[in-house]
């Protein structure tokens, strides 16, 4: 049997990437810019709020504050809400964060990554439901499927498994930063979730400029061989789910239902893109990436079921920009907060068994 040095095929990938840039150079031009331009003008407003509102409720222990009702149960309380309101990366972030101070437990962490990363509802209401589909409407139908699925899978786990009677001391982790003061002053808190935010926002933008690279390369082959547009544009949405989207929704040819559905089973997916953000994110703690690719497959088939469902049951009108405020809106937020608040109440009396 010939064993191959791994040395030659570090050396060969090189080259061969090396290759690639210089023979894709207006492909991969083109492909940062429009990385860039959508990055700026879609996820980093949608983004940035969320992920420095998340830094400074962690850094100033206010989260624990308002779960501490839920007492055993409080640590894994507060993950969820922080993964279900901010969305990515921050879920996996504060999941790494809680069980490297010991808060929860290697279990404790593997159900959390199980469903608690979810896109935040500001990105799929405004950047999927509005900038992509002109459409209030189908955003809110997105966030139904994708909370909801989410949770079920929660749910599943939680009921299969022996979570939260773990012992706490069983994480094998110890926080680099445990023994620095806990009480910190507010400037300090806010220069810290600053620089932090930053630092999440640059590594979400580099995981999406990269796979958008590969996609764009990917891209150029799939056309030349005469592949048709619906493949090579869901391929597309598998890579990264921004751009995958609207691609999605502007060259696949497929049925408005069907497009909505499909976008539905990217969201849930996430896209190889933000599975590797969330994977760097926890990956120290000794999570692997197959168990969080086969939550999120399973996610993606449970939202796409969902979304499916719904769009059959209910007439999608045209560029509908419906308000907020309106009513019928608001119903369907009222329904994912009582789906939660559920969830998250089974969890309170199972603790205090």
């Amino acid at each position: 049997m010939i064993k191959i040095n791994k040395k030659y095929i570090k050396i060969s990938a090189f080259i061969f990437c090396l290759i690639l840039l210089f023979a894709f150079q207006q492909t991969n031009y083109l492909s940062v810019k429009n990385t860039v331009e959508i990055f700026l003008s879609s996820v980093l407003p949608s983004l940035f709020p969320f992920i420095l509102f998340t830094n400074i409720i962690t850094k100033s222990n206010i989260i624990n504050m308002i779960t501490g009702i839920f007492k055993k149960s409080s640590n894994i309380i507060s993950v969820i809400i922080i993964g279900f309101l901010c969305g990515y990366p921050m879920g996996a972030k504060t999941t790494y964060e809680y069980y490297a101070n010991g808060k929860i437990t290697k279990k404790q962490a593997y159900f959390l990554m199980s469903f608690a990363n979810n896109c935040n509802p500001i990105f799929i209401l405004s950047t999927i439901g509005i900038c992509v589909f002109n459409n209030i409407t189908i955003g809110i139908i997105l966030c139904i499927s994708h909370y909801i699925s989410a949770l079920i899978i929660g749910f599943i786990y939680f009921i299969h498994n022996n979570i939260i009677h773990e012992n706490i001391e069983k994480s094998n982790i110890t926080y680099e930063n445990s023994c620095k003061k806990l009480h910190k002053s507010g400037f300090e808190i806010i220069d810290e979730s600053i620089k932090s935010t930053l630092v999440v926002l640059g590594n979400i933008f580099s995981f999406i400029l990269i796979f958008n690279l590969i996609f764009s390369i990917i891209e150029t082959i799939l056309i030349k061989m005469d592949i048709p547009n619906y493949i090579t544009y869901t391929v597309s949405a598998l890579f990264e789910v921004t751009n995958g989207c609207r691609l999605i929704y502007l060259n696949s040819g497929f049925s408005t239902n069907m497009v909505i559905c499909l976008v539905s089973f990217m969201l849930g997916f996430s896209g190889l893109s933000i599975i590797f953000q969330v994977y760097s994110c926890i990956y120290k703690a000794n999570i692997k990436l197959l168990h969080i690719l086969k939550y999120k497959l399973l996610q993606g088939i449970l939202s796409f079921t969902i979304t499916y469902f719904i769009v059959s049951i209910k007439n999608i009108p045209n560029a509908n920009m419906i308000s907020l405020n309106n009513l019928s809106s608001a119903s369907y937020f009222i329904i994912i907060a009582s789906i939660l608040f559920l969830f998250v109440y089974s969890i309170k009396k199972v603790t205090q068994k």
